[in-house]
């Protein structure tokens, strides 16, 4: 039996940066995951090769609209096999970094699935290793949720999964899910030439966020050729042949593939068969303050607790897990959790929305700027977009939703602002460079008093 100071179960982006960190503080550690792994569902089954391969639609996009820069790019074309290769070598170049760091960092790495045991005893799948430790932690991960109402044949009904190692284009596809995983994905094969249907049962797409921003930007989706139901079941949905059979508000259509897109659930694989019981609350293991499940010795992190499924939260877990360790008397808080989706145009958001201020009863001022006004946007020819802040009359920021160029990494002015408590005035001293995406973000916040030069 191997033992150690703390093991880790899973070595996604909640699980790695915490071992690797407690082993760089003298921690006896180990992690547990199988070898084509590491990284986690961002790394190998959502952010990282979905962008990949928006990157790849957003670069074929460019090509086609290239006149509207003066250029003449001829007959655009692309090979979708090199588009999946260069994908997967952006994620086995990602993951074999992560093993390095952790061997650098002194982690002892089993690679396996690993099974919970009573007494803090982790047991590899195959029964080749038994390890036991002080702490162990569930960085344990999330897998699509594909209800049993769906059909199960994975060759034409995917879920996320299939959809990213797809070994072609289908020629229609039918997307049930309007949320991150549907507009991102049904981007990817809509611009590489799918006839795309999406399908939201929820009155807009993107639930979550705010309401006005998602009524505008349906337009704007379905003038890039997405088909989009709003509010609207897929009443039934059968293999015939080797298509789908959907009825879709009331009319009967068939689809060569379809996208189960309707969100992620908890791994419990580490605990089937083990005899060990965890409470759970809502599918969801139920912890305390510093993490701790009801095992003593046991803490979760990550998407196997409450909170945005998100790669972001599970590190910042990680981290707030790892300091209370260390003697920091934190707790985790996710309000100010940014959300981002990547497709074109990009979307993020972050705090409360103009809804929950509403609902709340909190006095609110509304700050806006448009992408058309602002020099590098118009340069690039991506002048469509909007920048939102809400702010408190004494000029605090309480939330912020953007879509538009680069929308993903603007969205930390605003993150940034709410953090430090940093209120509009002060916030407008700060010198922002000309030309940038930036000063947009600086006008919203000055536009929300009557302060701004275009406003």
């Amino acid at each position: 039996m191997h033992k150690f100071d703390l093991i880790v179960v899973g070595g996604g982006p909640g699980g790695y940066p915490l071992a690797a960190l407690m082993a760089r503080k003298g921690w006896k550690v180990a992690v547990v995951d199988k070898a084509g792994e590491f990284g986690g569902t961002c790394l190998n089954w959502g952010c990282i090769p979905t962008k990949a391969l928006l990157a790849s639609a957003k670069g074929l996009h460019f090509l086609k609209n290239a006149g509207s820069f003066g250029l003449e790019a001829g007959q655009t074309s692309f090979n979708w096999q090199k588009i999946q290769a260069r994908k997967d070598q952006i994620v086995d170049q990602l993951r074999q970094g992560i093993v390095k760091m952790l061997e650098k960092s002194g982690v002892t790495i089993f690679n396996g699935y690993a099974r919970l045991m009573p007494d803090k005893k982790v047991v590899l799948a195959d029964n080749s290793e038994i390890l036991q430790a002080d702490k162990i932690v569930l960085a344990v991960g999330s897998i699509p949720a594909a209800p049993p109402v769906f059909p199960r044949n994975r060759e034409i009904f995917w879920t996320s999964d299939q959809a990213l190692q797809a070994g072609e284009i289908p020629g229609s596809l039918l997307v049930v899910g309007g949320g991150v995983i549907g507009l991102e994905l049904g981007q990817v094969f809509g611009e590489f030439g799918s006839k795309v249907t999406i399908v939201e049962m929820m009155p807009q797409i993107l639930p979550g966020l705010d309401n006005a921003t998602a009524r505008r930007l349906l337009p704007v989706f379905k003038k890039a050729g997405l088909e989009i139901f709003t509010g609207k079941k897929v009443e039934s949905l059968e293999q015939d042949g080797n298509r789908a059979k959907a009825i879709i508000d009331g009319s009967e259509r068939y689809f060569d593939r379809v996208l189960i897109a309707v969100g992620r659930k908890v791994n419990h694989a580490f605990m089937q068969d083990t005899g060990l019981k965890i409470e759970l609350e809502n599918g969801f293991i139920k912890i305390d303050e510093k993490f701790c499940s009801s095992v003593p010795g046991v803490y979760a992190i990550g998407d196997a607790i409450k909170g945005p499924m998100l790669a972001h939260k599970a590190t910042y877990d990680a981290m707030t897990l790892a300091h209370q360790w260390l003697g920091e008397k934190i707790k985790a808080d996710y309000s100010l959790v940014p959300s981002c989706v990547y497709t074109y145009p990009e979307i993020s958001w972050v705090g409360q929305s103009e809804e929950s201020l509403k609902t709340a009863g909190v006095e609110f001022k509304i700050g806006r700027s448009l992408f058309s006004a602002n020099g590098k946007a118009l340069i690039a020819c991506e002048g469509d977009g909007q920048i939102k802040t809400l702010l408190s009359p004494d000029g605090k920021l309480l939330g912020a939703v953007i879509w538009g160029p680069e929308a993903s990494n603007l969205i930390n002015e605003s993150t940034m602002m709410a953090q430090f408590n940093i209120d509009s005035h002060a916030f407008s001293r700060m010198i922002h460079p000309h030309p940038t995406l930036s000063e947009a973000f600086m006008e919203s916040v000055e536009n929300a008093f009557g302060g701004g030069v275009h406003g």
